[in-house]
């Protein structure tokens, strides 16, 4: 079973928390209730798991756990996907992508006439004040710098 990756739970989700103490969905409310024992033993007992497993020991937050997965059969979804691809690829090696990729040869000329003419020349002379070679200026470091008196 797959979860809906798009759920939000409140923490992290109980399945995922309790697997290392082999908790799945699959697994029995029996085995739910004396997995503390096996997360003692495993010293895997913590705030997280604490939580999870007292998320999936309440029946109406464990059939919520529950809700959100999706029962799966990942080797037909594979086989589906892989039949899905093959149909894309043959139907791109049908298609084509001369036309969508050629550029008649008059047509970048005739772009360009479109265009005004650009003149490109040297850039402007700035002219600096004569403080901005002595920077940071006196002034400005006395007005950050105040001493007490």
């Amino acid at each position: 079973m797959i979860r809906d990756p798009h759920t939000v739970w409140n923490g992290r989700y109980p399945y995922e928390a309790l697997e290392p103490a082999g908790i799945g969905p699959a697994s029995t409310q029996d085995e739910v209730e004396d997995a503390s024992f096996t997360l003692m033993t495993k010293r895997l007992m913590n705030p997280v798991t604490q939580t999870a497993w007292d998320e999936l020991r309440e029946l109406p937050k464990r059939l919520l756990a529950d809700a959100l997965l999706y029962d799966v059969d990942t080797e037909a979804e594979i086989e589906r996907a892989g039949a899905w691809v093959r149909r894309e690829r043959e139907s791109q090696a049908q298609v084509d992508t001369d036309r969508y990729w050629s550029m008649p040869p008059e047509l970048p000329a005739a772009l360009a006439a479109d265009l005004p003419e650009l003149e490109v020349g040297p850039p402007p002379e700035v002219e600096l004040p004569a403080e901005a070679d002595q920077f940071p200026s006196q002034a400005f470091i006395d007005k950050l710098i105040r001493f007490d008196r």
